[in-house]
């Protein structure tokens, strides 16, 4: 398939032959599946009725090329950036707590028979397209894109997420949420 039959959206997993040499850029949304399940997946902890649709946002630029590696044969070069809204349980009640992501990422899929070469033993980039890449292995041409953008969200997310800064968090004897109420235990 050339690249120009390649459609807007971008699959989870994407073929290097799909690709030529020029740079095709994509913009994606909540409406591209993998990325609506990447948004999902940041609000698993919440109930149902505590989330909101609306709000909740999530944008994926990506921008992508195949490339000859010298020692490395046929890779991928895939340079992105994501940003994101959504609720998240507050660590201390929790209620659902809003939160963003963003950040950016340059990364090449290179085959996976170097996977377990000793070059990536310390260190798991390479010099290629006038950058340093963070390396991924691609399966018999099949590059996981969505893992890539999955490690880079979860890797910059808020580990302790507030729903607001002075939260008195839920009662450590019976469970009250102290935000709302004294169960008096705290006296004791």
């Amino acid at each position: 398939m050339l690249q120009r039959d390649i459609k807007d959206n971008l699959e989870e997993f994407a073929r290097i032959e799909s690709f030529l040499d020029e740079e095709r850029s994509y913009e994606l949304d909540k409406g591209c599946e993998w990325v609506n399940d990447l948004l999902a997946e940041l609000e698993e902890n919440l109930e149902e009725d505590e989330k909101d649709p609306e709000n909740r946002k999530m944008s994926v630029n990506l921008k992508i090329k195949r490339k000859s590696i010298p020692s490395y044969g046929e890779g991928l070069i895939v340079r992105g950036d994501f940003n994101g809204n959504f609720l998240t349980p507050c660590i201390k009640c929790l209620a659902p707590a809003a939160e963003t992501c963003q950040g950016e990422f340059e990364a090449v899929f290179i085959t996976d028979k170097f996977e377990k070469a000793e070059e990536f033993d310390e260190t798991l980039s390479l010099w290629a397209d006038n950058s340093e890449l963070e390396v991924y292995f691609h399966n018999r041409g099949k590059c996981h894109i969505k893992k890539v953008v999955h490690e880079h969200i979860f890797l910059g997310l808020n580990p302790y997420p507030l729903h607001s800064e002075d939260c008195k968090g839920l009662c450590g004897t019976c469970g009250s949420d102290l935000n709302h109420e004294d169960c008096g235990h705290g006296a004791q």
